[in-house]
């Protein structure tokens, strides 16, 4: 029996579509660079207003993203009825932790929940440039012989 063939659709979501999402779920990835090469971690996030923000500790986040332009994604599969998405979030990074700009303030109107053990007293956000999204549904027509 020969394999299934398998097609992909993609759709646009619309950004209020994508903020529902983001809105949803805690689990995302946010990606800079660090030494020329590129750096993706997960992180437990929260939205406020269009501003993503976590919390931290001191590392690699806190060295390197804030000031630096930064990709931030989430994504989505169900298995059983085949359709996938994903978000992505375009912007530059903020030391939220303190500061007292409209994004830093943004920020800290959302409560992350890290869950990861260890203290995180750093915050922060993802000032957005660009959000965007997609969703495919994958169709596995019957075979024909």
């Amino acid at each position: 029996m020969p394999p299934r063939k398998r097609s992909t659709e993609l759709e646009e979501m619309s950004e209020v579509e994508c903020l529902r999402k983001l809105a949803l779920h805690q689990l995302g990835r946010i990606g800079f660079v660090v030494d020329g090469q590129p750096l993706v971690l997960p992180v437990n996030y929260a939205v406020s207003d269009r501003i993503i923000t976590f919390r931290t500790a001191p590392g690699a986040k806190l060295t390197h993203a804030p000031g630096s332009r930064v990709a931030f994604e989430i994504v989505g599969y169900d298995a059983a009825s085949g359709v996938g998405w994903s978000v992505l979030v375009q912007g530059v990074a903020v030391d939220a932790t303190t500061a007292l700009d409209d994004v830093s303030w943004t920020a800290r109107g959302a409560a992350p929940r890290p869950a990861a053990p260890g203290v995180r007293v750093h915050r922060l956000a993802v000032d957005p440039k660009a959000i965007s999204g997609r969703r495919f549904a994958v169709q596995t027509p019957d075979c024909v012989e």
